[in-house]
């Protein structure tokens, strides 16, 4: 016959520290009311017993769950990855757990976890959009789920927010390569239904223009932010008639796809076309060369936007509930002066 070792309950813990249960409930719920050494007693004997609080019971009293949930987008990229991890580490740091929620860019699959998320008693969301709309974090508010929007924010969208200044972003691109003498420039976007694929495209085009350099643009193709799409963006790019001495990429991986497209024709980076990529993610400064970019830290992203979830919660109104942080330019060894192109 199988034996069972029963698991220690509060009754046990007060017979223990000789209290009452609701000494031990004071205790155990950090409320006051209980002198130092009465409290040390009683966690004495939780210690000694190996109590641990049933959470579930709790949670029905205080309708909390100390859980956020980060629904993300793709998991996969490195971006995304670096904003869970620290979404995780500083939620954790203050007492919550993290449930991640990956919808593989697949706006079916985001309706269905944000379904499942509002039913699980979260306490709130951090949401990376499929696309440029925030419909889903209508269902949270409805159920007085706090949320804050990352990274893919729509225009008129007035709710709790983070975002990098994506046209701030391009226009440091542009700048960096028109300072360095480049007046053919191209551009490799991210997929153009994204307002923060538009305003990079939008900050770099409009500086260009206001240079006065020409030919200025001359050619601008659509990824969808992959290595892959970078790489058959530059393949068309090498076709054109007028070739680009310098091409900005949307984010690093389009950029580092490109790189490879080049190496592959024979093109040598920066000697013969300059390349500049946005985000920052780890592998950007161990490419062959490493890569110029435009960085957005990802970690401050997450971390600001744990923060606003948790004043949030805390009811504590923040200064500001959209925060625009600002990129900066980290030069590398993929650009050089347009005068030492051989292209």
């Amino acid at each position: 016959m199988t034996s069972y070792r029963k698991s220690p309950t509060m009754k046990d813990v007060a017979r223990i520290a000789e209290v009452s249960l609701q000494t031990v409930s004071t205790v155990i719920n950090d409320k006051p009311g209980v002198t130092d050494k009465t409290r040390q007693r009683v966690l004495a004997a939780v210690e000694t017993l190996g109590y641990r609080p049933y959470s579930i019971a709790r949670s029905l009293r205080t309708r909390r769950t100390r859980t956020i949930a980060l629904v993300v987008s793709d998991i996969a990229n490195p971006s995304f990855a670096t904003i869970a991890s620290t979404a995780e580490v500083y939620a954790q740091a203050n007492g919550y757990s993290l449930v991640l929620y990956n919808t593989h860019d697949n706006v079916e699959r985001e309706a269905s976890y944000i379904a499942i998320a509002s039913e699980r008693w979260i306490d709130g969301v951090l949401f990376v959009a499929v696309e440029d709309k925030l419909d889903g974090l209508a269902a949270f508010s409805s159920t007085g789920i706090p949320s804050v929007a990352i990274d893919r924010i729509p225009h008129g969208y007035g709710g709790p927010s983070v975002m990098i200044d994506n046209i701030a972003a391009g226009r440091l691109a542009s700048e960096h390569l028109l300072e360095l003498g480049h007046t053919r420039l191209g551009h490799i976007s991210g997929p153009m239904h994204l307002r923060l694929a538009r305003e990079r495209l939008d900050g770099f085009r409009c500086r260009v223009e206001e240079s006065g350099v020409t030919p200025g643009l001359t050619a601008c193709i659509e990824g969808n932010w992959t290595c892959a799409s970078g790489y058959a963006a530059m393949q068309a790019i090498l076709q054109q008639e007028v070739r680009p001495s310098a091409i900005f990429a949307a984010n690093d991986r389009m950029a580092i796809g490109a790189m490879a497209a080049l190496a592959e024709a024979g093109v040598r980076v920066p000697h013969d076309i300059s390349i500049v990529g946005l985000d920052d993610i780890e592998v950007s400064a161990y490419q062959h060369p490493p890569l110029t970019t435009v960085q957005q830290s990802f970690s401050e992203l997450a971390k600001a936007a744990v923060c606003l979830l948790l004043d949030l919660l805390a009811d504590h109104p923040p200064a500001t509930t959209q925060i625009v942080i600002q990129p900066r330019l980290i030069v590398r060894d993929s650009t050089c002066d347009e005068a030492t192109s051989a292209f």
